[in-house]
Order: C-alpha cells, then structure tokens, then sequence
C-alpha cells in the first residue's frame, strides 16, 4: 500500500495551533496583530479548513479576539484584560486550593513543599533582579507549583483554566516586565500548610491574598511602562 504524505485535517489544525500559541506567547505576534486566513494556510501549505480550526481554538483560549467572518487578531493586552483575568484566576485558584484541602496525600503535601521551596529560590538577588532570563524562569516553576495544586485538587477543568490564564500571563510578559522581587517569608509555603492542616478557609484566604497581590504588582508596572512609552 502507497503511503500517502498528508496529514490528517486534526493534525494540521494541532500543528497551526501550536505554532500560533507559542508565536503569540513567545512575543512573535504582537497584541493586536492582525492574522490573515490566507497568510496562516500559505505559511502552512493549507486550506482554509485546518486555519479555521485551529483560530477557533485559539478564541476558546482568549489568545485572539474573533471581529468578523473574516477577521481575527491577537488580543489586546488592556487594564480590563488584566483585571478579568485576574478575577477569573481568583475564582478557580481558591477553589482549587479548598478542593486540594480535601484530596491531597502525604505524598503530594511533601512535593508542594518542595516546589514551593523551589519557587522562593527561584526570584533573583536585588542585583539581577532586571535579568529577564532569571524572571522567566521564575515565572515557570511559579506556574508549576499553582498548577501542581489544580491537578491535586483532582477536578481536570480547574487545571484547564489554570492553564488558560497561564498563557495569557506568557503573553503579557513579553510586554509588561514585572520583576520578580524578594516576597515575605515562606509565602508559599504558607499555602501549602494550609492544605496539609486541611483548613479549607485559611487556605482560601491565603490563595486569595496571594492572587490579589499579583494583580496588584502587574497592573503597577502596566501603568508604569504605559507612562513610559508615551514619554
């Protein structure tokens, strides 16, 4: 039998997927650029099928900002956007947080306190504290320990939505550069003793300080580097 050298529409729209989403969250695509159906399945040797596909999902998780039939662009990074965002990720962390009160083992109480010890010798030394490099990687073992908590919490759309917002984060840094900076002591491992105390209410409002102070840190810088670009 001759093997035929196409690839399943799926698989297409995986791939076109794939390469948008890491396009858009590595900076490539700036917000609000403006994506052609047309150039998309030309740079992917296409049709429009596949495109369509995989933009649809793309809109699922907020990347891009669907205008028209035949009009779709990255999504804008705003004040609103953030603060929403922020609502959201504050809504499906704390319940995560008191599902994983319920559900977490010995096992992954001892990982969680690893991780966090991991997060807090993660953010740089004043001295590098404007290394980009050293902030994403920050960035990276911070997501690994929230999303660490979702999977625990044993509920598979909370880890979804986790994953979500983790991307919309991605795609802000490269456009708002919130240093990483020396945070109280055992911040979270504070969480993670929550959990292990099962206290369902300590662990909430830990969470939802922890997320608010987020906000906060990013929507500063927002406001600051907007300032300096019309400067």
């Amino acid at each position: 039998m001759t093997q035929i050298d196409v690839e399943q529409p799926d698989t297409l729209a995986r791939k076109i997927y794939d390469g948008l989403c890491r396009e858009i969250t590595s900076g490539k695509l700036k917000p609000g650029t403006v994506l052609s159906r047309r150039k998309i399945a030309a740079a992917y040797g296409t049709s429009y099928v596949p495109v369509i596909e995989a933009m649809v999902r793309l809109e699922g998780t907020g990347l891009i900002e669907t205008e028209s039939s035949q009009m779709a662009r990255v999504c804008r990074v705003t004040l609103e956007s953030i603060q929403h965002t922020y609502v959201l990720r504050e809504a499906f962390e704390t319940q995560a947080i008191r599902l994983a009160c319920e559900h977490a083992t010995p096992q992954e109480i001892e990982e969680l306190y690893q991780m966090a010890e991991d997060v807090q010798a993660s953010v740089p030394q004043p001295e590098t504290a404007a290394d980009r490099q050293a902030s994403e990687e920050g960035l990276r073992v911070h997501w690994l320990f929230h999303r660490r908590i979702a999977e625990i919490s044993r509920c598979p759309l909370l880890v979804q939505e986790l994953e979500r917002a983790e991307l919309h984060q991605r795609l802000r840094a490269n456009w708002i550069y919130v240093p990483e900076m020396a945070e109280p002591p055992r911040q979270h491992a504070m969480l993670v003793d929550a959990i292990k105390a099962a206290d369902v209410e300590a662990a909430d409002a830990v969470m939802r300080a922890h997320v608010r102070l987020g906000l906060e840190k990013e929507l500063h810088h927002y406001r600051l580097q907007s300032t300096r670009r019309q400067d």
